[in-house]
């Protein structure tokens, strides 16, 4: 079992550098939790009462800036899920982490997914949140309103000045949001603010990275580790034949839907996560 204590710096992956923080209590139990972040966002966005939660419950947390955004190395060439996926795989060798029970948001479901593929020695448990198996249409499509949305964004001026790229920011937050939770934009902005003031990058390589991803769903049944797939109701991203289909390939997954949560984890869903991943947790072993 991997003894980890609270610590924060950089970790290099060949000649990127990935900003990695580590919460550990004092008595750990059950095996170190990484957190892999959607596109386009540091690992900030992952709530505060999260981290504290699974902290209190005797589990170490992981979680870094993947390449290309926050306080991480910025690049210029194209780079793969592969890629990503060895970022994460350096993090877990330089820290001594044997095998760690991955938790992959969107994105960071899909390099979750190659790391079990790939790595299956590393992974002790898979929770995929609001996540896809690969671009298939069958599963559903993006919003039409979304769709629209999030093209006039592309072929728009970035915004300039703090001020607008919070704006810029929340507005996509809000896009992404489910009705669980009433969004609160000035609460949004107390949270993006420090990020944009701090380590502003805007659109990245994290989209095409995405968007080039092999579909890798016929080999999902190779998948060995305990699972757990959390999908809302109400994704505008990846609407909920993603999540479901995910728990049908992957062998023995369980498939927890949550009713009108969108793309995001508000801080109102924190509770209830909470007692989803630390009754996982204490499964695996």
């Amino acid at each position: 079992m991997s003894r980890l204590s609270n610590t924060a710096g950089l970790i290099a992956n060949g000649a990127v550098e990935l900003f990695t923080e580590v919460t550990a209590p004092a008595e750990q139990f059950g095996v170190p939790i990484l957190l892999l972040s959607e596109a386009e966002a540091p690992s900030s966005r992952w709530p505060e009462a999260l981290i504290d939660g699974l902290v209190s419950a005797g589990s170490a947390v992981i979680r870094f800036d993947t390449r290309d955004i926050g306080r991480s190395s910025w690049v210029d060439e194209p780079y793969t899920m592969a890629d990503l996926a060895g970022d994460a795989l350096a993090i877990l060798e330089d820290l001594g982490v044997r095998r760690a029970h991955l938790v992959g948001r969107s994105m960071g479901g899909i390099v979750a997914q190659h790391l079990a593929l790939d790595s299956p020695e590393r992974v002790a448990g898979l929770t995929l949140i609001s996540s896809t198996p690969g671009r298939r249409d069958e599963y559903g499509l993006p919003e039409d309103w979304l769709i629209e949305a999030m093209s006039e964004r592309l072929f728009a001026d970035l915004p300039v000045g703090v001020v607008a790229r919070v704006e810029w920011v929340i507005d996509q937050l809000e896009w992404f949001s489910g009705p669980l939770v009433d969004f609160d934009r000035r609460a949004a902005a107390r949270d993006v603010y420090a990020e944009v003031s701090e380590m502003w990058r805007g659109p990245n390589g994290h989209g095409l990275a995405v968007v080039e991803a092999p579909d890798r769903f016929d080999e999902l049944r190779a998948i060995t580790a305990p699972s757990v797939v959390i999908h809302g109701t109400a994704d505008p991203v990846y609407p909920v034949g993603h999540g479901q289909a995910l728990a049908e390939q992957i062998p023995n997954a369980r498939l927890q839907l949550i009713e009108g949560l969108g793309h995001e984890l508000p801080n109102g869903f924190v509770p209830q996560l909470l007692q989803i991943l630390t009754a996982f947790q204490d499964t695996i072993h």
